[in-house]
């Protein structure tokens, strides 16, 4: 990896990067010279590591993505000339970055096919992190338990009651759970065998389908007798794309089980394909759908 200056985010919209690559990054203040945030992503990403190691977790940034977004009133991305002159073109220097994600691994309680994992994601909006599960293969996130959720903002389509947390309640919540991490991982994976031993035929994920459709359309009608406020699990491009795979699947098998179900969905909530705010409560979404739909208890 060039580690002195990054490619074309116009033609790359997202890109891998270092930790001290993101260090080496301009840095945006506000009037008052204070990280515009309340603290700089580089810094959050070291005090969660820093949390980790005091409780003995083998901790290492698994995955960290920059991305650019639509939005060009506040873009993900800005490239500043005067200091592109200074460290030359392109230079991670001269490049501000608002919209972060990155993958905390945990390797304590590593099998071979599941890892431990903290998401974290800084944008524009605020800040969010995640604990729980994740797939080694295809780094997908699970997020299975709802309360090991925190975020700096509440979404306009949140969880009725959720409130926004400050910074450093939000580090205080990841203290809490690494605290007790190896019971709360225990937990999950209880939860993944009952997911597993679910069996889902091909009708059946169809009506999920239908249902996940239903949610989208309720969250985005412009209908007031139709509207509902919520996450929804998949957006209409997404909802294409798990209907595809499951689709895929169930051309060589006559069923499938919910997570394998589940999976389909969290290949698709990755910063690669996706906006860097909406990923983990989407995912945070499906997982509570998922578990309604077949009656899978925590």
């Amino acid at each position: 990896m060039e580690t002195s200056k990054f490619l074309d985010f116009e033609t790359n919209k997202v890109q891998a990067l270092t930790l001290e690559q993101l260090r080496n990054t301009a840095r945006e203040n506000d009037i008052y010279g204070k990280p515009l945030k309340g603290i700089y992503h580089f810094e959050l990403l070291e005090q969660l590591n820093e949390i980790a190691n005091r409780y003995n977790l083998n901790a290492e940034i698994w995955d960290c993505f920059a991305a650019q977004n639509k939005d060009k009133t506040a873009c993900g991305v800005v490239l500043l000339p005067e200091l592109e002159e200074k460290h030359g073109e392109k230079a991670v220097q001269a490049h501000v970055l608002r919209r972060i994600f990155a993958n905390i691994r945990l390797r304590n309680f590593d099998t071979d096919e599941l890892t431990t994992n903290l998401a974290v994601a800084f944008h524009q909006k605020g800040i969010e992190v995640g604990f729980g599960n994740n797939v080694q293969i295809c780094h997908n996130q699970t997020m299975l338990c709802p309360s090991q959720y925190a975020s700096t903002y509440a979404s306009e389509r949140g969880a009725k009651g959720e409130k926004n947390l400050t910074i450093q309640e939000v580090i205080a919540k990841v203290d809490e759970w690494l605290s007790t991490a190896e019971e709360r991982i225990t937990a999950e994976r209880n939860t993944i065998k009952r997911m597993k031993e679910t069996q889902v035929n091909a009708n059946t994920a169809l009506q999920l389908i239908g249902m996940l459709t239903a949610m989208r359309v309720k969250a985005d009608t412009k209908i007031k007798e139709l509207r509902e406020t919520m996450v929804y699990p998949l957006s209409n491009t997404q909802i294409n794309s798990f209907t595809e795979k499951l689709l895929l699947q169930f051309k060589d098998n006559n069923e499938l089980t919910a997570w394998d179900i589940y999976n389909a969905a969290t290949d698709l909530y990755k910063p690669t394909s996706m906006e860097v705010n909406n990923i983990l409560p989407q995912n945070r979404a499906m997982c509570a759908v998922l578990k309604q739909f077949f009656n899978i208890e925590d």
